[in-house]
């Protein structure tokens, strides 16, 4: 009798560890986040336009700002809005710079809240999106031909953004749309224009001054 026990814990040990692997393998999201990691791996910059539109509650109607964005894997961001915003903010490694009309600051990177939006929207426009697991729930919307949409709900309820929902173009690399949701009636639309894959970039262009 114990040899029976024995042999059908071990029977029944493997069945289990078999389909825990299946389980993984047939995980859509884990699929997706290899495969935009793969296409990402030679990536060095990406660059183009943005149509910008903030919905406030507190406010009558949208404001819509144009803009031109700057990657360069694998740290470091340039997001600049046109006038009438006029404002350039830098993201990299030391944190989070920015320059307007009215003067310019650096948030260090160290602070808790603004590093882990750091890495998050840096993961979210060109980096790895695995790393957006640390804080987020994800989940797989679309994956066809057109691209991929994912969408993101926060782990913690302290999160500064209570969803995140983005879509990628069928290269896996460019994105199209990001939707950041702020709260009941406030969130941002991000529409992204034709991004330009590995051009020349300028490295003092993406330095803040001073």
């Amino acid at each position: 009798m114990p040899g029976h026990l024995s042999r059908r814990a071990m029977l029944a040990g493997s069945a289990m560890l078999a389909l825990t692997r299946e389980a993984r393998a047939a995980d859509p999201v884990d699929d997706v986040l290899s495969r935009i990691a793969r296409a990402r791996a030679s990536v060095r910059t990406l660059q183009g336009p943005f149509v910008q539109t903030r919905t406030i509650g507190l406010l009558a109607t949208d404001v819509r700002s144009t803009g031109t964005l700057t990657l360069v894997r694998p740290d470091r961001l340039r997001w600049e809005l046109a006038p009438p915003d006029d404002v350039t903010f830098w993201i990299g490694p030391q944190g989070l710079a920015y320059r307007s009309a009215h003067g310019q600051a650096r948030v260090p990177a160290a602070t808790a809240r603004v590093a882990d939006a750091l890495d998050d929207l840096r993961a979210l426009l060109g980096g790895d999106p695995a790393s957006l697991r640390l804080r987020w729930l994800l989940r797989v919307l679309r994956d066809d031909a057109t691209g991929v949409e994912l969408d993101a709900t926060p782990i913690s309820g302290s999160a500064p953004l209570r969803g995140l929902r983005f879509s990628l173009m069928p290269d896996l690399i460019r994105p199209t749309r990001a939707l950041l949701v702020e709260g009941p009636r406030d969130r941002t639309v991000i529409e992204f224009g034709a991004l330009v894959v590995d051009a020349p970039v300028d490295d003092a262009k993406m330095r803040p001054p001073g």
